[in-house]
This record gives C-alpha cells, sequence and structure tokens, in this order.
C-alpha cells in the first residue's frame, strides 16, 4: 500500500488520507467511442430523430472523449449535453466530473480517481504497491496505481491510494459512460409510435367542419411508462422512458400536437368535439390519393436515467403507423 497522502475536499469538505483498498474489474477496459448525444435537438415532425442525452444544466459536466489520464479544458460549469455527478451522502449533491486536483469521479463509489504520478518503480516493495496488486512485477506493470479520494466528512474511509488493472468507471472516458449505459436500456424497451385511433375511424366518412378525435390506444410501448437497466463492471443505470407528446400530421397541412393520450370516441358523445385532443377539416379529402386524408404522428418520448452517482435526461422520437381519414362535405337537397 502506497502511503496515503492529505487531500482537499469537496465543497469545504474536509478529505482525511487513510490506507484504502478498492476492488475493480479484472476484465478488459471498454475502447473508448463516440459518444451519443451531443445537443441535438428533435425537429418537431421529424420521425425517429437521433437521441439526445442531456444533464438539464449547469455542474458536473463531462468533456467528450478526453484521453485516459489527460486533464480536459474544462472541469465542470454551465451547459448541457453532459450528465451531472452527485454524492449523496452528507447532503453534498451535486459536484463536478472532473476536478484538476482529485481527478475523475468513479460512478460505481462515488470517489475521485487521478493515476499516481509518477507511479511506483518496478522494483518497489510489495506493500507499496498494496493488496490488490499482483504480485509479479510484469502484471503490475498492465495497470496503475490511482490516488483516490472520497469526499464527505462522515465517510469511514476519505482517501488513499490503489492499484487497478483498468481505470475506473468514468475516468477519461474509459468504459461505458452512464449515459451510454442508458442507451443500452432504452434499446431494451423496444418503444413505439403511436398506435392512432380516429373517428371517423377508417371506412367510415366525417364531414368537412365536424369534429375529427385523435387518441393514441395506450399500451406501455406506446404511451409509458416503461422501465429498464443496463449494467457494465461496477455500474447499473436504471431508465424510465415516459410520452411528453404526440405530433399529428392531419394530411391537408394542418397539425395538432397533444400531451394526452386523446380520449377514444364512444357513440354517447355525439357531435362533441374532443376534450383533449382533436381537429376539423376545412375540406374534403376528395382530391387525396385513395380520397382520404393519411394522418401521421411523431411521438416524443422522454426518458429520465440514473446510476452510478448520476443522473440525466435523454429525448428521443417515434414514427407511428399511419391512419387515414376519409372527409365528405353535406349535401343540401333541394324540394321540388
Amino acid at each position: 500500500m502506497l502511503s496515503p497522502r492529505g487531500r482537499g475536499g469537496v465543497l469545504a469538505a474536509a478529505a482525511l488520507a487513510v490506507p484504502l483498498h478498492l476492488g475493480l474489474s479484472a476484465g478488459p477496459a471498454a475502447a473508448d467511442g463516440d459518444r451519443p448525444g451531443g445537443g441535438v435537438t428533435c425537429p418537431e415532425l421529424v420521425p425517429d430523430c437521433d437521441i439526445n442525452a442531456h444533464g438539464g444544466g449547469g455542474g458536473g459536466d463531462k468533456p467528450d472523449k478526453p484521453r485516459p489520464g489527460a486533464k480536459p479544458s474544462r472541469g465542470g460549469g454551465g451547459g448541457g449535453g453532459s450528465a451531472k455527478c452527485f454524492i449523496k451522502w452528507d447532503n453534498i449533491g451535486e459536484v463536478p466530473c472532473y476536478k484538476p486536483d482529485m481527478g475523475w469521479f468513479n460512478q460505481s463509489n462515488q470517489c475521485y480517481w487521478e493515476i499516481m504520478k509518477p507511479q511506483p518503480g518496478k522494483d518497489a516493495a510489495d506493500w507499496e504497491w498494496g493488496t490488490a496488486a499482483p504480485s509479479s512485477a510484469a502484471d503490475r506493470a498492465k495497470g496503475k496505481v490511482y490516488n483516490v479520494t472520497c469526499p464527505g466528512a462522515g465517510r469511514e474511509l476519505m482517501g488513499g491510494s490503489t492499484w487497478s488493472l483498468n481505470p475506473p468507471p468514468g475516468f477519461g472516458g474509459g468504459g461505458p459512460s452512464p449515459e451510454e449505459l442508458a442507451q443500452e436500456a432504452i434499446k431494451k424497451m423496444r418503444l413505439l409510435g403511436a398506435d392512432i385511433g380516429t373517428a371517423p375511424k377508417a371506412g367510415k366518412t366525417g364531414l368537412v367542419g365536424m369534429p375529427v378525435w385523435i387518441w393514441n390506444n395506450k399500451t406501455p410501448r406506446t404511451w409509458g411508462p416503461v422501465t429498464a437497466s443496463a449494467s457494465a463492471p461496477g455500474i447499473t443505470v436504471t431508465a424510465t422512458a415516459t410520452v411528453k407528446k404526440i405530433a399529428y400530421t392531419m394530411g391537408d397541412g394542418g397539425t395538432e400536437v397533444c400531451t394526452t393520450a386523446g380520449t377514444p370516441y364512444r357513440k354517447r358523445f355525439g357531435g362533441q368535439p374532443s376534450p383533449d385532443c382533436g381537429y376539423r377539416y376545412t375540406k374534403t379529402s376528395s382530391s387525396q390519393p385513395g380520397e382520404a386524408f393519411t394522418v401521421t404522428a411523431v411521438t416524443t418520448w422522454t426518458v429520465h436515467w440514473a446510476g452510478g452517482g448520476q443522473e440525466g435526461d435523454i429525448t428521443t422520437t417515434r414514427q407511428a403507423e399511419p391512419a387515414q381519414i376519409t372527409v365528405g362535405e353535406a349535401q343540401a337537397v333541394a324540394k321540388p
């Protein structure tokens, strides 16, 4: 074990240095790859938009694709486009995901890790490597010794050093990030666009100026909530998806945006308009292919995820199967 050293606390919490060994998976580290998100905003009616991952505001930003061990150009502060980091004990709350004097925030144990410089020499005594290191000098050389700081005055272990074959979760972009795991969870959900219901329904004819009812036949995959999890060594992210809105394109150039699933029409409603999701056509569908308006819809899903001391939101869209609405015009019949 390397001798521990004193470290500064987060948010004015004193960090005492005591011996610490932290075990990590000895499996191969994941390759650094392109990170999804990047502040993409889906246009209102664009189907199946790329996922946009963000943390919802300032503080705790993690720079994209930094080199392991390299210091980023910024270590927290304003702006979306990345997740937030949180420490949930001692009422510390949000912290930067990188601190120049502590290193990278590790989601699995909520401590900061940085590579010790210089590394112990290959002939250093066993106690200088710590109990986590292999006995072989050749095997030790495959990993690194890290300084570890665990902020919070109420914590039993406040810092020290440990050897690890691979960087911990969140370190310098190595391994899957929580956002990437959240996106894996979204794939498991198999989210769908709206299952469109209308009145008049297919095969029936409505009238110009009369109320049209629109709704989404709700299931977990068309409306939510849907929950799924994805895991990597040392971290599990759980995500829950709910529908934010459905934008309907009505086929005549008009649109209707509904923030509810809509109300299914029943005969007892007569000629009343829908209380939450409806439309009125001002012309017939006689000039349309098949003499019917084609109704399409784009569902905007909001996914909140949390895991490893971080949380964030992802927006994604899904396209519905189209529906057909036939609209005619009432004809007045003159009496002889």
